[in-house]
């Protein structure tokens, strides 16, 4: 049975049954042939009106394979050929399958070759998606809570106390940040190498403001992070907007990672502030839906930053 899809290889083998089967044919008649003109030489040799009446039938290839020889002996000598004849024949098939062989191989190899290439370009191919993801961004943005109101504009002041602290410790230990925002802080750059640094950079800094901001002012801290990456850097503005959207999930006190941008840091080889999916949430935008894809590093921030020394 011919186990293959391949239609060069079906057809090569189709092509070879049939010459070994006509090899096997020819075996067969050189056989059936020689014990024939055994037979004939035996009857001849005993009985000349035999020779008379038939020799016109058998003497043709006799003449042929023996050429220049007359006599009876000639019809021995005919069916000893035939018989011999049979071994280079089923020889014959030995070489065939060999060729065979060869020719399947080097089909293997060209294929293998050509899968190869073309697994090679799909490679490459699948590369420019992540190649094309150029920049990310982490959006902060930072909430009170206390057992007394705190009016709004109370909030509004000491987030820009904080941002503003936040800004200036994180632009002294990271590089190739760009920072943004006012009621948000948005840190953005285009080195993706980095964001491991710049994160627990982040981490430690929020760790610390946290400590003073809940010993000083009796509040209770409550930060929210937002990492998403970007074909193209967009506004600071629809930055903002989406980490609201997210929050609107119930999404508070929680540190989050797009699933694009989590696409683009793994195949950097990064796991670290990957996070866990925790599925698709769906918006609504100006009568329009659109969802996204989100993955949790830290579930509980607050709690995170108490550990963090």
């Amino acid at each position: 049975m011919i186990n293959t899809n391949n239609l060069y290889v079906i057809e090569l083998k189709n092509n070879v049954q049939k010459v070994k089967s006509f090899i096997n044919a020819l075996i067969l008649l050189s056989g059936l042939l020689s014990f024939v003109y055994l037979v004939y030489y035996g009857g001849v040799l005993s009985d000349d009106i035999l020779l008379s009446y038939t020799r016109q039938y058998f003497e043709p290839l006799a003449a042929f394979l023996n050429p220049g020889v007359s006599g009876i002996e000639m019809y021995l000598s005919t069916s000893l050929y035939l018989f011999l004849a049979i071994f280079p024949l089923a020889l014959s098939q030995y070489f065939i399958d060999k060729f065979e062989e060869a020719l399947v191989k080097a089909n293997r190899l060209k294929e293998q070759a050509k899968q190869i290439k073309e697994a090679k370009k799909a490679y490459e191919n699948s590369l420019k998606q992540y190649d094309i993801i150029k920049c990310y961004s982490i959006c902060l943005s930072v909430d009170y809570s206390s057992k007394s109101n705190i009016s709004l504009q109370a909030k509004e002041e000491l987030n820009k106390k904080v941002y503003d602290k936040i800004k200036t410790l994180l632009l002294n230990s990271s590089k190739d940040i760009t920072i943004k925002g006012k009621d948000v802080l948005i840190i953005s750059s285009e080195n993706f190498d980095n964001y491991d640094c710049v994160y627990s950079n982040l981490l430690q800094i929020l760790a610390k403001v946290k400590t003073v901001v809940e010993s000083k002012h009796n509040l209770k801290f409550i930060p929210s992070l937002t990492t998403d990456a970007y074909y193209n850097m967009i506004e600071a503005e629809s930055i903002k907007r989406k980490h609201f959207e997210i929050q609107s999930f119930n999404f508070k006190n929680r540190a989050l990672t797009s699933a694009l941008f989590t696409k683009k840091y793994k195949h950097l080889n990064h796991n670290k502030y990957a996070g866990i999916p925790i599925g698709e949430y769906a918006y609504f935008d100006n009568n329009k839906m659109g969802t996204y894809e989100l993955n949790v590093v830290f579930k509980n921030l607050g709690q995170t930053l108490e550990t963090i020394k």
